[in-house]
């Protein structure tokens, strides 16, 4: 067995100052109400020093039992004061090794390394969370060459999926890292592939672009409710009782209501807006993914740092999303679907690119899919049209009557909704389409952006044909397919049955 690696030092803080993260709203409280903290009895201060030097002993002695072994052909990480805990890894089975920097690391000057699995749940594999900077790109480095040349057997219906890369180091250059201060010298591969190396990086000025074409209102709304459930004590506690009842009686009582119902909603639209490109430009400042052989690495990210480093053989499918404000002019962001513990995001290959572009991003960095042509794809058929739009539309009519009858005369305002709920199942109904060429299945639907779904058949862990009774009178199919590493399923609504039965037969290698 190699020699036993620990974390950085620092580690031992992580505990002091998450437990005062938890304290935080109520320290930020007693600063508003202006608490005279001097007049506390000095017992306060003695429990509180006791309880810092606790945890920082409890954190020591995590610290010192937590240890890590980089082995020929697998990775052993060993931690547990109590309870001990031993992961082993092989290196074969790894699909993509993260270098990520949240808040407190990057003030703290470390790097957490996150490596990902096929096997992995809501959290990562293996997670290294204190390394110093240095030492985390090393081992980013080491693990990825290691896997690429360490495979594993794989069932064949996930063959595609984890075939792992050979790419040699040239003869001049050994890869030597060192880690803690001990080199280690990775194993020369035998295969040589081609060392051009591709980049892109995202211009101060395209970034703007893509934050403002947004329209991540998801982005908002999550960030509202943790910054709600952060500062609901201290709102209490700065306005006083029934501050919003009472300010919206007095601004009823200066405007008509539909009046004020309209400047609610622009006011609340402008600053979602706002705060959607600000958050924006937090995350995707700094964005650059580059290729040198088979490896991919994207980083991103001003506040949070955040590094991937993956095998393009190991992408299981590409999205293309173009939201609305980005379609009118031309524009798509592309992502990629690798397996990631954290399985509600996919990771950005470009943020803001021309569609007449993408082709060419996908031949440098994901030459496997093909990004077909709008005009290309089989849309559902005339009489799918009623399916999009008919319960959408018996909801705003009860929505509208319910509002006329509460509201009277200006209830009447709600019915200017129909015809654009209409407008938008239609631009519904309108992108659905499906394609089946090469290898590859193309899906494409639309909610509010218009999404492009691009899957080689390896990669497709299930495939679903669903419809109604109505739907299987007028021979219409839903199809649903799921990658691996995707928590959710991407589906087209009613289609056509001669298009999807092509589909199904190709998948599963059967005439019925």
């Amino acid at each position: 067995m190699n020699e036993r690696r620990t974390l950085h030092p620092i580690y031992i803080l992580f505990g002091l100052l998450q437990t005062i993260r938890g304290f935080l709203p109520f320290i930020l409280i007693g600063l508003v109400k202006g608490t005279d903290w001097t007049g506390l009895n000095w017992y306060w201060y003695a429990g509180a020093a006791a309880l810092a030097v606790v945890i920082l002993v409890f954190s020591f002695l995590e610290w010192r039992s937590f240890g890590f072994w980089l082995e020929e052909d697998r990775i052993i990480i060993r931690k547990g004061l109590l309870l001990r805990d031993e992961k082993t890894i092989y290196y074969g089975r790894i699909h993509s090794v993260n270098v990520e920097q949240p808040l407190i690391q990057r003030l703290l000057g470390v790097a957490q390394v996150k490596i990902e699995t096929p096997g992995g749940n809501k959290k990562a594999d293996g997670i290294l969370p204190a390394l110093s900077v240095k030492e985390a790109n090393d081992i980013q480095l080491m693990l990825r060459k290691q896997a690429n040349t360490k495979t594993e057997p794989t069932s064949d219906v996930f063959a595609d999926a984890t075939e792992a890369a050979e790419i040699d180091m040239p003869a001049d250059r050994p890869l030597i890292v060192k880690i803690n201060e001990k080199p280690l010298m990775a194993a020369p591969s035998k295969v040589e592939v081609s060392s051009e190396i591709r980049s892109v990086t995202l211009k101060p000025v395209q970034l703007f672009q893509a934050a403002a074409t947004s329209t991540n209102f998801g982005l908002v709304a999550a960030f509202l409710a943790g910054l709600y459930s952060f500062a609901d004590d201290i709102i209490n506690q700065l306005l006083p009782d029934h501050f919003f009842e009472t300010m919206v009686e007095d601004s009823s009582s200066l405007m008509p209501g539909y009046i004020l119902i309209v400047m609610v909603g622009v006011a609340v639209i402008g600053f979602a807006w706002l705060l959607s490109v600000l958050l924006y430009v937090l995350k995707y400042s700094g964005f650059s993914v580059k290729r040198d052989g088979r490896q991919i690495s994207v980083s991103y990210g001003l506040l949070e740092k955040k590094s991937f480093v993956f095998d393009s053989k190991k992408v299981q499918a590409v999205i293309v999303n173009e939201g609305l404000l980005r379609q009118i002019f031309g524009y798509a962001e592309i992502q990629l679907q690798i397996v990631s513990s954290d399985k509600k995001e996919q990771l950005m290959l470009h943020p803001f690119l021309k569609r007449s572009k993408v082709q060419s991003l996908l031949n440098d960095f994901v030459p496997q899919v093909t990004l077909p042509s709008n005009t290309d794809l089989t849309g559902a058929p005339k009489r799918a049209l009623l399916y999009y739009v008919r319960i959408e539309l018996l909801l705003a009519l009860v929505a509208c009557s319910a509002l006329i009858v509460f509201l009277k005369t200006d209830g009447l305002w709600s019915l200017l909704l129909i015809p654009l709920l209409l407008w938008w199942r239609r631009s519904c109904y309108v992108a659905a389409g499906v394609k089946l060429a090469d290898g590859q299945l193309t899906l494409r639907n639309r909610f509010i952006s218009r999404t492009t779904y691009l899957i080689r058949r390896p990669q497709i862990v299930t495939m679903r044909v669903n419809r109604s009774k109505g739907q299987q009178r007028k021979q219409l199919l839903t199809l649903s397919v799921r990658a691996l590493g995707s928590p959710f399923e991407y589906k087209v609504t009613c289609l056509d049955r001669k298009d999807v039965e092509p589909v199904w037969r190709w998948y599963s290698r059967s005439q019925d």
